[in-house]
């Protein structure tokens, strides 16, 4: 009987120190109600700061130290493209003389390299005045799948960074319509939204030249991309006389 009796103190024991364990736990937290919420709040604001820095230095505009050796890789073209004759030469061309020995309504294919947009391109660099692009670097690349890709190295640039912008063309009311899909700052992805609202007029007024010359004569009716070159068909829509 004694040593059952002792078994049972022994028994109280430990559930009376059991509960002034619960208590003390309950009294902590309710004696530190803020701290872990300063901790949560630290650590939020910690993983800002290491977010924000990452970025930085994934865009090449600055040097991090430690951040950019892990977070920049040096942006490539997809390949060198040499500039040939400008894009507006070729559309004169190759309307015109389509257009002298065809009739309206008929479909007639025109056919642009990235070497003439590529040439078309430094042109329309060279004689901008803020000179933030290095136009001689500047390029355009074509392909099936990403369909226009703008490589555009930025001037005196220690890093080597550029922007990078693929571009989709569409057709609307008879005209080609240029949406942007893609940029790239270095190696930092810009949220879609971001890319549509600061450059879609940009490329909008960079293509009012070549749809007003097309748009004289040809309807648009398709765009067909392939590796370097993009085929643009449409009907005539007006007819040039030959000159005597």
């Amino acid at each position: 009987m004694t040593r059952i009796e002792k078994g049972s103190e022994v028994k109280e024991e430990l559930q009376q120190m059991k509960g002034e364990v619960i208590k003390e736990i309950s009294s902590t937290k309710k004696r530190h109600p803020f701290r872990n919420c300063t901790i949560l709040i630290f650590i939020v604001i910690v993983g800002l700061l290491f977010a924000a820095v990452w970025a930085v230095a994934s865009t090449g505009l600055v040097e991090v130290p430690v951040f950019s050796k892990f977070a920049f890789d040096k942006p490539e073209p997809e390949r060198l493209v040499n500039p040939g004759v400008p894009i507006e030469k070729v559309l004169e061309e190759q309307v015109l003389s389509k257009l002298k020995t065809g009739s309206v309504n008929e479909t007639i294919s025109l056919t642009l390299t990235e070497e003439s947009l590529t040439a078309s391109l430094r042109s329309i660099l060279e004689s901008s005045a803020d000179g933030l692009i290095d136009a001689g670097l500047s390029q355009v690349s074509i392909s099936s799948d990403r369909g226009f890709t703008f490589f555009l190295p930025l001037s005196n640039s220690e890093s080597g960074t550029a922007l990078t912008l693929s571009v989709k063309a569409n057709i609307k009311d008879g005209a080609v319509e240029l949406i942007p899909e893609e940029l790239k700052i270095g190696s930092l992805s810009v949220p879609d939204s971001f890319t549509a609202l600061f450059l879609q007029s940009f490329v909008k007024d960079q293509l009012a030249d070549a749809n007003k010359i097309l748009g004289s004569y040809v309807q648009i009716e398709e765009v067909e991309y392939k590796e370097g070159s993009v085929v643009v068909r449409g009907k005539v829509v007006a007819e040039v006389e030959n000159k005597k």
